[in-house]
């Protein structure tokens, strides 16, 4: 078991998404697909897509609503982690832009996490470990995610399947009886590490460097079959490694928060691990998948639905581009 057990308290959440809204109906009609192909593929009806709004207005946005949700200031927040799969830039980080757009009396660190759609799962695990060393007594985490820039429509799998916006936590180091992690657990299998990509923008396929038309290179790229198998085949390994580490059983899991990669991929996972129905959180119809901010956007609708009770037990579960596994299971405190 991990004996972690320490008391973390997620002060509050809060979420931001863009304006506007793109139905599934909608591409369909400008790719000239047959109707409903959209979103009987993906299992998306509608999700949003920004106009003007960048990743740190999602971010500053999501992060004022998470402050106001709190009993905080701002300035009680002593440290700042962006935890995207996407950046809106390469230099500096997503931290240091969103830092520069917020009035902190002092100059707080801020720096990124990126673990793709695990970022901010496993940025809260750092932050866990942070706060129970007491290194911080306030730390904002932000998952502000722009897929809708790097779509290949060409690939109907993806092309209607991902989603914009963001997601805040603010979680604090607690002495009383608050939300515990009892567990956290992470694993990489890196036959899978060609499988979801974006080849360019980094020094391996760098535009200085590559001839041609250099658009294919920005856009995202995934072996849907292929991840799909790989996850099939360690999904119920992977639960169970996490669950060795407490006492509990899946079933004893009062709420599970899967990354919300794709519906037909929700729906397996319940069917494999034998989710009891109502458990699972599903957002994807009206969100698609919003890559790290998926499930902090989806602990955030739980929270705020008044469903979740003292002592519930919820497991946060994803996978990464990588191919990566990750999950936490918290106790609601």
């Amino acid at each position: 078991m991990d004996h972690l057990n320490s008391n973390i308290n997620i002060r509050a959440t809060g979420i931001a998404l863009p304006l506007n809204v793109i139905q599934s109906i909608d591409i369909d009609k400008q790719q000239s697909w047959p109707l409903g192909q959209t979103e009987k593929t993906t299992g998306v009806a509608s999700r949003h897509y920004v106009n003007d709004e960048t990743a740190t207005d999602l971010a500053l946005t999501a992060i004022h609503q998470a402050i106001e949700n709190s009993d905080l200031l701002l300035d009680d927040i002593d440290c700042l982690i962006s935890a995207s799969g996407t950046m809106e830039q390469p230099i500096p980080c997503n931290a240091a832009k969103i830092h520069a757009r917020l009035p902190f009396a002092r100059p707080i660190p801020a720096f990124d996490i990126n673990m793709t759609c695990l970022s901010a799962v496993k940025a809260l695990d750092i932050a866990h470990a942070l706060l129970s060393t007491q290194r911080y007594k306030n730390i904002l985490i932000v998952s502000s995610e722009i897929a809708s820039v790097g779509l290949d429509w060409s690939v109907r799998e993806t092309g209607g399947l991902f989603g914009d916006g963001a997601a805040a936590l603010i979680v604090s180091h607690s002495t009383q009886n608050n939300t515990r992690i009892l567990a956290s657990h992470f694993e990489t299998f890196s036959e899978g590490v060609e499988m979801c990509q974006i080849r360019g923008l980094g020094t391996l396929n760098h535009p200085a460097n590559t001839q041609g038309d250099y658009r294919p290179y920005g856009l995202f790229e995934m072996q849907g079959k292929a991840v799909f198998r790989l996850t099939t085949q360690h999904i119920q390994n992977f639960v169970d490694n996490l669950l060795a580490k407490t006492s509990y059983t899946l079933q004893d899991m009062d709420w599970v928060i899967p990354h919300q990669a794709s519906q037909l991929g929700l729906q397996h996972i319940e069917k494999r691990l034998n989710i009891a129905p109502g458990k699972m959180i599903n957002i994807i119809k009206h969100r698609g998948n919003q890559i790290a901010a998926s499930i902090p956007s989806a602990l955030h609708e739980l929270l705020q639905s008044g469903k979740v009770k003292t002592g519930d037990k919820v497991m946060l579960l994803g996978t990464s581009a990588g191919l990566s596994f990750g999950a936490i299971v918290l106790e609601i405190g």
